[in-house]
Parts: structure tokens; C-alpha cells; sequence
């Protein structure tokens, strides 16, 4: 799958996912020089990331554009996991 990338989180129509989650990673593999923000449906992935700089643009952007929670990774998760906006 082929990523689709985005500049906000705003450009993305959730609408007909059944769990919308985003998950925001520092510096994973596949990205090893930003921060990624992928959108999840439950568990599965999505092609849909924002990638930046900044691990605070993604945060903010997420933050101002939804009403979404943001739960920090836990113990189990990946080491690039920050963490999990629901």
C-alpha cells in the first residue's frame, strides 16, 4: 500500500471508518528522519499519514483539528509509538 500524505489532519474524511485512531510515531523505519501521524480503522492501517518536522506540529494539529484524546504508548507498544489520539 502506497502512503497518501496529507498536511492535516482536517484534509481527512473519517467518516467512514468504524474507529478512527491516529497514531503518531517518532522517526519510525519507514520515516527514520520525521514525525508520521497515521490513521488507523481499529487496528488495521490506513494509507493516509501527515508527516513533519516536529513532533509539536503534529500534536497541535491533531489537537486544534479534532476532538480526539491522546493516550501516551505503553510499556508493550513499539519503541517509536508516541502515542494514540482517540
Amino acid at each position: 500500500m502506497q502512503d497518501k500524505r496529507v498536511n492535516s489532519i482536517s484534509e481527512v474524511d473519517m467518516s467512514g471508518l468504524i474507529m478512527p485512531l491516529i497514531a503518531v510515531y517518532e522517526h519510525p523505519a519507514d520515516y527514520p528522519d520525521n514525525y508520521v501521524a497515521r490513521v488507523f480503522d481499529i487496528s488495521e492501517a490506513t494509507d493516509t499519514i501527515i508527516v513533519k518536522d516536529s513532533l509539536l506540529d503534529i500534536q497541535r494539529d491533531i489537537g486544534e483539528n479534532t476532538s480526539r484524546i491522546f493516550f501516551p504508548r505503553g510499556a508493550e507498544d513499539v519503541k517509536s509509538l508516541v502515542g494514540v489520539w482517540v
